[in-house]
């Protein structure tokens, strides 16, 4: 079968989704189809035409304007664009499996009854701008120009929607806020689970090059985090939570970038933290990373899945997450994290609750043990690429 899979960036770009088209990709590959990349030209100096580990990819331009006011409709420009280039630049593909509102719903338009669409939803973009909007009342410009693209965004996501043969969530709770947003029927919504790859992450003794590397002590205990610095990680929660752990030989290393970086370096400063919270920035070998951590926490308030949870799991490593509370807080973390036995569920308003949590984790060796032996097992019997690309593959079948 021809694949196109579709984001808006891929390699060298990393990222939750980006991870998601890597995996799926190679295990296409494995078992004898033909899967190809299509993004946008997100760093200028990539070749339009490329391939990574054997994965085809195509590059076509990042369509925006900077001229004011149409930079304001730069989403309608961009579909606009895109569908013309898919259109002249069409290849003899099976179906798409688009993992973007801009690349799904310019696909239903250019390839309307010719090549069918499965619309993989990881996010609600007009979601996220309400949420970042939240978060920016002393930005102003910045605020005004995010609620300009509100509503092109909403009617954009709701068309691919609409449009798509089929749509998929990674989990029963991105499935419930898509049939909200767009008042569907919960049935028109399919729920797969991601996988993990278990030969990657996997257990294993700590990793005492990367520990020299970052300058800890081989005895030390550390706390990991690994996502995008930005409002709906909420990684002011962990920090300020991080801030009541008297234990000097707890670090805490935090893997990732974003916007909000500065801003998040000034509140560890602030916080006469320097000394024990590691920024590494964008990495791509994470999962040396899980090998040297004693516990992951993801703190987000709005999350699709949560495939980092997987790569920790699958390490052996138990986690912490933040109870579901919706539709305040959109996490599936309730669906992956068995409280008590693969790790801990926290008060996502309470960073006291967050702090007991960690520190009856780290105190106790014993239960950090079973927690992460559980974990694994987990992984072993529920979560595969396999299982997702087989279940992916099944449900174009029943639409080529």
């Amino acid at each position: 079968m021809k694949i196109q899979l579709q984001n808006i960036t891929f390699y060298p770009s990393t990222g939750g989704i980006q991870s998601y088209l890597y995996s799926i990709s190679k295990r296409l590959i494995e078992i004898g189809h033909e899967p190809t990349v299509l993004c946008s030209l997100h760093i200028k100096t990539l070749p339009r035409y490329d391939t990574h580990e054997n994965i085809k990819i195509i590059r076509h331009p990042y369509y925006k304007t900077h001229v004011f006011p149409f930079n304001i409709l730069s989403p309608i420009y961009y579909v606009k664009r895109l569908e013309k280039f898919l259109s002249t630049d069409a290849f003899d593909y099976d179906v798409i499996w688009s993992n973007f509102f801009l690349e799904a719903f310019a696909s239903c338009k250019a390839f309307s009854e010719k090549i069918p669409v499965i619309y993989i939803k990881h996010a609600i973009g007009s979601n996220m701008i309400k949420l970042h909007t939240s978060y920016l009342n002393d930005k102003v410009s910045l605020n005004i120009y995010l609620k300009s693209l509100y509503p092109q965004y909403f009617l954009i996501e709701k068309q691919a929607v609409e449009e798509s043969e089929i749509v998929v969530a990674l989990s029963k709770m991105r499935a419930r806020e898509i049939c909200d947003t767009y008042n569907l029927d919960k049935n028109r919504v399919t729920v797969i689970n991601p996988g993990i790859d278990l030969i990657k992450f996997h257990p294993s003794k700590k990793d005492k090059d990367l520990l020299k590397e970052l300058n800890l002590p081989e005895n030390c205990k550390i706390i990991l985090t690994v996502c995008r610095l930005s409002f709906e990680k909420n990684l002011e929660m962990l920090i300020k939570s991080f801030n009541k752990i008297s234990d000097e030989n707890v670090f805490l290393i935090i893997v990732g970038y974003g916007a909000q970086k500065e801003y998040l370096e000034g509140l560890v400063k602030r916080l006469n933290l320097s000394k024990k919270v590691i920024f590494t920035g964008e990495r791509n070998d994470i999962e040396r990373f899980y090998r040297i951590a004693d516990l992951f926490i993801l703190t987000s308030i709005y999350e699709g899945f949560g495939l980092v949870y997987l790569e920790a799991m699958a390490t052996g490593i138990p986690c912490i997450g933040l109870k579901p509370d919706y539709p305040k807080i959109i996490v599936s973390s309730d669906e992956i994290i068995n409280d008590g036995t693969t790790g801990l569920l926290v008060d996502p308003y309470s960073v006291d609750d967050l702090t007991e949590k960690i520190c009856k984790i780290i105190n106790d060796d014993d239960l950090k043990n079973k927690l992460g032996k559980n974990a694994r097992r987990v992984c072993e019997e529920r979560y595969s690429w396999e299982k997702t690309v087989e279940t992916l593959l099944k449900e174009s079948e029943k639409i080529i």
